[in-house]
């Protein structure tokens, strides 16, 4: 049993179909190559990427 406890105040936790974690397994070995990355990286990543793509829309959208 680990006592590692997580900050509930800088993470959320989501629920992914089997089908869209079996794509995220394969799509986190192609965007980091050389590192195996976890799971909530491999998202962070991505989310951050179209965010950047978004290029300010999604300010626009958060304050609706």
């Amino acid at each position: 049993e680990s006592n590692i406890k997580m900050d509930i105040r800088k993470y959320k936790s989501v629920a992914l179909s089997h089908d869209s974690c079996d794509k995220l397994d394969g799509i986190r070995k192609v965007i980091v190559p050389e590192v195996s990355v976890s799971r909530a990286k491999a998202l962070d990543i991505i989310i951050n990427e179209k965010a950047r793509k978004l290029n300010g829309r999604l300010r626009n959208i958060k304050n609706s």
